[in-house]
């Protein structure tokens, strides 16, 4: 894969539509179908730009050389947490690639940093204002990632079937009873982590849900009865 020419909007790095659609192996419209299709998802100015008239035609003009932009009416600029959630919402190999690819270059300065910080005889290239701007970008990068990830498919899975097995456990002397314990038990995971579907929980709260659901007792569905 080639490397992506990274630029800069908002002092931020980003990538326009059609280096991301290069990057995944994909094309333009795929990147802007799954934006559409998860845009709530995404919050301008964390994730992405959108320029438009004077800005836009700013923007064109440092990249006269970029043909790409000619009849481009409206830009999207992806940040790299939008680039990282653009390839969750696409979860192939190439996109999960490319995502790696944009924050290596954190990793690699967290561990020249701590290298320098144990005594390692290396000569950093960066200021120490540089670095720490560095290392509060990919802290508050992967906290915001964190707290973006929903489950995934196989995920989902793990908690309805930990769903199904503790209200089967729960329905063995009454089995009439499972419709109703199966919606009092989405309904307290979905005011428990609110969401509006067990599918919105987030990935760093499935062993808790997990948990959750295997020390139910069915205490809602009590209360109606």
């Amino acid at each position: 894969m080639q490397q992506l020419q990274v630029i800069e909007h908002a002092n931020r790095r980003v990538l326009t539509t059609n280096q991301l659609a290069e990057a995944f192996e994909t094309n333009g419209k795929i990147i802007t179908r799954n934006f559409q299709r998860n845009q709530e998802r995404y919050e301008i100015g964390k994730h992405y730009y959108s320029l438009s008239g004077e800005d836009l035609k700013q923007f064109k003009a440092s990249r006269q050389n970029d043909g790409t932009l000619k009849f481009v009416s409206v830009l999207y600029l992806w940040t790299e947490l939008g680039a990282w959630l653009h390839a969750k919402s696409l979860n192939t190999d190439k996109a999960w690639e490319a995502y790696r690819m944009l924050i290596e270059e954190y990793y690699a300065i967290t561990q020249m940093r701590q290298g320098v910080e144990d005594g390692v005889n290396q000569t950093p290239s960066l200021s120490n204002k540089e670095y720490y701007h560095l290392e509060s970008r990919l802290i508050a990068l992967e906290e915001q990632f964190k707290n973006a990830l929903t489950l995934h498919s196989g995920e989902q899975k793990r908690l309805r079937m930990a769903v199904n097995e503790r209200v089967y456990q729960l329905s063995r002397k009454e089995k009439g009873a499972r419709p109703t314990l199966f919606r009092a038990i989405y309904t307290e995971i979905r005011e428990r982590y609110a969401v509006e579907s067990y599918r919105d929980v987030k990935q760093h709260q499935l062993q808790d849900a997990l948990r959750f659901v295997d020390g139910w007792g069915g205490e809602s569905f009590e209360k109606r009865a």
